[in-house]
């Protein structure tokens, strides 16, 4: 059963499919609206435009992961909205779709009445380019697609010929600043209506990479200030309404606020609006019913269900848009690792503090709780504050708490969505590891050593992947971080579930179990996998004063704790056959190992 069932929040979700429904084309990379809907199968979202429409601020801010069908609703709003240029053909048919019936008819006043200015900068994230290079671009692109609309005899001809310097490319840096300002003014003079103005990717300038890649030019951010939200503030009423979609709400409410333009804002944690981005549970079994794949809906939820908008569960639509694409198959691990580098992206390098958060996260019921900086302080202010806040907002995390307010100091508990992220996030902790060790074989030796109980290949391993990864460098008093270091090196043990460590449930409990699994991700799980497999316990022991033999010592204390504490007697869970006990022993800087089969 899906968690929207479970939760009660299945109720009221209309589902309608649309576009080229005879044949089940999906809009595979697609962000346009007029395009996908003239040759693919889309879900019905156009009740995103009557939010839009009856909202009484004049500036929306709607901030959802990448993902989430951002693009696709801007760019549908932009359809149903703008009016044709003369000459052009132009009307895209709306007959169909929920918006079109919805209150009596009444959002059809609107249909196709405004001249609309459609900015889209979010190729900063998405294809890599700087911010001030989109922004030039976009705005370039833009001007010379409204060209025709500014011919009107009375408009002034210095502004015209400026925004046409801004369509060639060859204007200058304060005719760029100040174009997009004059362009709504003379559409609402050519026109003689109000202008529409759609921005995908607003905050493309607060984005860590686009930052990194904008450090030799001044002021990306600043740039979009002036270009953009200036242009806003001094607009007032020729805006008919401002939609602007982004990742961080932190950037819009703070510019905003202080131009004291009115705004309405949905977050990931907001009520407003929250149908409209994702795809319900009743969507996904529409679009598997329409393909003929109703008996994989289980392995979707599992799979890409979890995230919680508002009071909606939902699925990524790029997400199950792929699951769909390749047969309703199950992700496997080159599917992922485009994925968990967007991962480590948002993080902006991984280390063991964080990554033993990723650890507690992965366990059953596994949750971090912090509270969500989404204001105007948001994550842009400090990269270890904001890091939970970033990947919340990048959707790699979700939260069932969702009451308000949305901001504040409340504790939220973020979890994982669903399966897909769960490997996910094993795959950056398997990454991270296999790349700390100057060898990749040492890892290897260590992993193989572990399951078959060969001290000498294990002790020798880890003593130089300890060299190699600089475990106990910054603090060599404490035993934490060669702990973490031997819970991060059982993630990948072939066979083997993910590790589970006891630190947090006791005073001094520094162990850890590998429990074997009949279920591995792919193929490459399965590489060095034993066919008896035991349960594997590990123990371990520090004191940086001890000398070679008391090493020793310490780490056959350690193997000899696990029977004294009782840590491993359990029955041993299915496909496992008997049990294997590690005791480690550090100083800081050697490790011995001892091991006993059972």
């Amino acid at each position: 059963m899906s968690e929207q069932a479970n939760n009660g929040c299945a109720a009221g979700f209309g589902v309608r499919l649309i576009g080229c429904t005879d044949d089940v084309v999906l809009p595979i990379g697609m962000y346009d609206y007029t395009e996908a809907l003239g040759c693919c199968t889309l879900v019905d979202k156009t009740m995103f435009i009557a939010d839009m429409l009856d909202c009484d601020a004049s500036v929306l801010v709607c901030c959802r992961p990448e993902g989430f069908g951002k693009s696709m609703n801007l760019s549908m709003l932009k359809a149903f909205l703008e009016r044709p240029a003369v000459g052009r053909a132009g009307r895209i048919s709306f007959a169909d779709t929920l918006i079109w019936g919805a209150d009596g008819g009444r959002y059809r006043n609107e249909y196709a009445c405004y001249p609309v200015i459609s900015l889209d900068f979010s190729g900063a994230a998405r294809r890599g380019a700087s911010v001030v290079g989109v922004v030039r671009d976009a705005l370039s692109g833009e001007c010379a697609r409204l060209m025709p609309l500014l011919e009107a005899p009375d408009l002034a001809r210095d502004k015209v010929r400026h925004i046409e310097r801004v369509a060639r490319g060859v204007a200058s840096e304060a005719e760029v600043d100040s174009a997009l300002g004059l362009l709504i003014e003379l559409l609402e003079i050519a026109c003689d209506e109000q202008v529409v103005l759609l921005v995908d990717g607003y905050d493309a300038a607060w984005s860590r990479c686009a930052s990194a890649r904008d450090a030799s030019v001044v002021g990306p951010a600043e740039l979009l200030d002036r270009v953009l939200f200036d242009a806003i503030a001094t607009a007032g009423h020729s805006l008919r309404l401002t939609c602007l979609m982004g990742e961080r709400p932190g950037p819009a409410e703070e510019a905003l606020s202080s131009r004291s333009c009115s705004y309405r804002l949905s977050t990931p944690l907001s009520t407003w609006c929250d149908r409209w981005f994702g795809f319900s549970d009743a969507e996904v079994e529409a679009l598997l019913s329409h393909a003929g794949r109703e008996e994989y809906l289980d392995d979707a939820r599992e799979w890409l269900e979890g995230y919680r908008f508002g009071r909606a569960y939902c699925s990524s639509p790029t997400r199950v848009i792929g699951f769909l694409d390749r047969g309703c198959t199950a992700p496997v691990r080159a599917d992922l690792y485009g994925y968990a580098d967007c991962l480590s992206r948002v993080v902006a390098g991984w280390n063991l503090d964080r990554l033993s958060v990723l650890f507690d996260l992965l366990e059953a019921h596994g949750c971090v709780e912090v509270s969500l900086g989404l204001g105007a302080a948001g994550p842009e202010a400090s990269p270890d504050d904001g890091l939970w806040t970033a990947l919340y907002l990048s959707g790699f995390l979700t939260t069932d708490l969702i009451e308000e307010p949305e901001h504040g100091g409340r504790l939220r508990a973020l979890r994982l969505p669903n399966n897909e992220l769960r490997q996910a996030f094993r795959l950056v902790i398997i990454d991270w590891f296999e790349r700390a060790a100057e060898d990749v074989r040492d890892v290897d030796t260590f992993r193989d050593g572990l399951c078959r109980g060969d001290e000498n290949a294990v002790r020798q391993a880890l003593d130089r992947i300890l060299g190699d990864a600089g475990i106990g460098a910054n603090n060599p008093d404490a035993q934490l971080p060669y702990h973490l270091l031997l819970q991060g090196l059982c993630f990948g043990l072939p066979g083997y579930a993910n590790p589970a460590s006891r630190r947090k449930r006791g005073a001094d409990r520094w162990d850890i179990q590998a429990f074997p699994t009949g279920t591995v991700f792919d193929v490459a799980d399965t590489i060095g996998m034993l066919d008896e497999r035991p349960l594997i316990t590990v123990n371990m022991m520090f004191d940086p004063g001890v000398n070679a033999l008391g090493l020793e010592l310490l780490a056959v204390q350690a193997l000899l704790d696990i029977e004294r504490d009782g840590i491993d007697k359990i029955r041993v869970p299915r496909p496992g056959v008997g049990r294997m006990r590690w005791g480690f022993g550090f100083d800081g800087q050697h490790v011995a190992a001892v091991c006993q089969r059972l």
